[in-house]
């Protein structure tokens, strides 16, 4: 726990970056809110949730994440499997004559960290789509972000999946 937010007594923050049409990503919403609920009255202010629905983390969030939370290979693979153009490549065309290309880095990943114009693009791209849902495209966002992604700020930890989070919210039910 950070000093300065000891100093405050403010909670810790629990963000989700979720899709409510990704099954897993509504399974891990639920458990955080019934975790959330389930605090008895000394611990009812321990965190707070961060909803991000339909949003990818931004590139400083990203910095963030890559520097403090990529502890083990399994977070590293949480995050991995955030990104799945990383080893997919796919191509569409809208109704106009432009054409999005998403390059995947195949089977040769080795943990590629994206720098600041990459991620921008990346970003672009996943907003570009959420913004045009309807415009026939066979690609949609989850081929760039895929949610879910659940970050305890405060522990630097990350959870893709029910065992990830389990653990995350150890601290809290405590």
């Amino acid at each position: 726990m950070s000093l300065f937010r000891t100093l405050q007594h403010s909670p810790a923050t629990l963000t989700i970056f979720h899709d409510a049409t990704i099954p897993l990503s509504a399974k891990l919403f639920h458990v955080i809110e019934k975790a959330y609920h389930k605090l008895d009255g000394k611990k009812a202010n321990e965190f707070q949730i961060d909803l991000m629905a339909n949003r990818m983390p931004t590139f400083d969030q990203y910095q963030s994440l890559v520097a403090n939370c990529l502890h083990d290979s399994k977070s590293k693979s949480i995050l991995h499997n955030c990104y799945p153009f990383l080893t997919d490549r796919k191509t569409a065309s809208t109704t106009s004559t432009e054409v999005i290309t998403i390059k995947g880095h195949g089977n040769h990943f080795n943990n590629k960290i994206f720098n600041e114009g990459e991620y921008n693009l990346i970003y672009e791209t996943f907003n570009k789509l959420k913004e045009l849902p309807e415009a026939g495209l066979d690609i949609n966002p989850s081929d760039i972000f895929r949610a879910p992604l659940v970050v305890d700020w405060d522990q630097n930890l990350i959870a893709g999946d029910e065992s990830s989070l389990a653990d995350i919210l150890k601290k809290y039910q405590t």
